[in-house]
């Protein structure tokens, strides 16, 4: 699919200008499919999603989730199919409405985006006595002169490859179902402590918590790319937080670049994510490697919650700060890493090479010397045993 979509933030406040920053403004799938039956389910499914997306074989070249992740769990998840089928795309046909499934949506919307709504769900679990709280991403519903293939393309690709997923670092998601307004919707984990925007604008993150964001960041990216998949449109309001957990969510322009049988990746195309994250590759509109845009994105994420804004609007040359960046980058000069923490600006440095071929892969980025010195938090302690609570804005979401 030639082109794409650019998103701008659909926050009413934006992060501000550091003194060489910019104002922050305000995702492909591989051919070959098997019908190896001993293919593991999720392997099948991002299968369906290649061919049904790329029905001529040729490669062409998302927002909040169930369950809330529970803190007291110290290890990540592992993908195990053989005891966790991922939900198809047929159930949602047969299956109950939302209402009667998820309980009743309530009418604000909890995010926004070009192509739906996510509102909050409050279902009462009648054995527990508990309330169980649910984001319902709620799609627009097809417009006149869009094709009802164009229309379910969108809709089910981001489904079948977000419903495989099961990590700590990643957002669950639960199910496809229609509203009673006829609406799809998928189902997905809530996460009650909002997006990473707003706890950089609260500014109220220590320097501890800002790295272990990083590293949960990295981690969940770690896991992404192991299972094929590049986000593509990596940004703070794509990152959800619930409790110390952060989630990677919305992955309505993701796309899968190597299916376990594969012994190389796809090169994805298409001008996908919020310029200011974007890879400078992107806008030669050559095909690139998704995953390594990836890479630049996370870096630029890391920079926003340490410096509370982004170090250029768009990495294009004709972008001032941008330009400034490249030139100063040989000799490591570029002023506005020097406020970085410290031993954090090489790493920055490699991250954000404008030759993407070398540009470190994920699991490059993981053996760095600086990035193996953070602590991650597992419950309310981190790897090291040490207390570890985030801001107290999460606590007051929570309630």
């Amino acid at each position: 699919m030639a082109g794409g979509a650019i998103t701008d933030s659909n926050k009413d406040s934006q992060l501000r200008p550091s003194d060489s920053g910019a104002v922050v403004s305000s995702s492909r799938t591989s051919t070959l499919s098997s019908t190896d039956p001993n293919k593991p389910k999720h392997v099948k499914k991002l299968s369906f999603v290649n061919k049904f997306l790329h029905p001529n074989g040729t490669p062409s070249v998302s927002r909040q989730s169930t369950m809330e992740y529970n803190s007291t769990d110290g290890h990540h998840e592992k993908h195990k199919s053989s005891t966790h089928q991922a939900p198809s795309v047929a159930s949602a046909v047969e299956s109950t409405s939302l209402l009667s499934k998820y309980g009743v949506c309530e009418r604000g919307s909890i995010g926004k985006g070009a192509t739906a709504v996510v509102r909050l769900a409050h279902k009462l679990d009648k054995t527990s006595k508990t309330e169980k709280l649910y984001a319902v991403k709620e799609y627009r519903k097809r417009r006149k002169g869009e094709s009802e293939k164009s229309y379910m393309k969108k809709l089910t690709s981001e489904f079948c490859i977000s419903s495989t997923f099961r990590h700590r670092n990643v957002v669950e998601t639960v199910d496809l179902v229609m509203d009673e307004q006829k609406r799809w919707c998928i189902v997905m984990e809530y996460c009650y402590g909002g997006d990473l925007f707003t706890a950089i604008k609260a500014g109220q993150m220590t320097e501890t918590e800002i790295n272990c964001n990083f590293r949960q960041l990295l981690d969940g990216i770690k896991y992404l790319h192991s299972v094929g998949v590049a986000h593509r449109d990596l940004k703070p309001e794509n990152l959800l937080l619930a409790g110390n957990c952060l989630k990677i969510t919305d992955f309505g322009v993701s796309d899968v670049v190597q299916m376990t049988w594969e012994k190389k990746r796809h090169l994805s195309d298409g001008v996908y994510g919020s310029e200011p994250y974007i890879a400078p590759e992107i806008w030669a509109k050559e095909p690139y490697d998704a995953i390594k845009v990836d890479i630049w994105s996370s870096a630029i994420i890391f920079y926003s919650m340490q410096a509370g804004s982004i170090p250029w609007r768009v990495s294009k040359q004709d972008d001032p700060n941008y330009h400034l960046y490249v030139k100063a980058r040989e000799s490591r000069a570029f002023e506005p890493f020097t406020k970085l923490p410290a031993g954090s600006a090489p790493t920055m440095y490699n991250m954000l090479d404008p030759n993407a071929a070398e540009r470190p892969s994920i699991d490059q980025v993981l053996q760095d010397s600086w990035i193996q010195t953070i602590p991650v938090c597992r419950g309310n302690y981190d790897d090291t045993g040490m207390e570890h609570i985030h801001t107290k804005h999460l606590a007051t979401a929570k309630k």
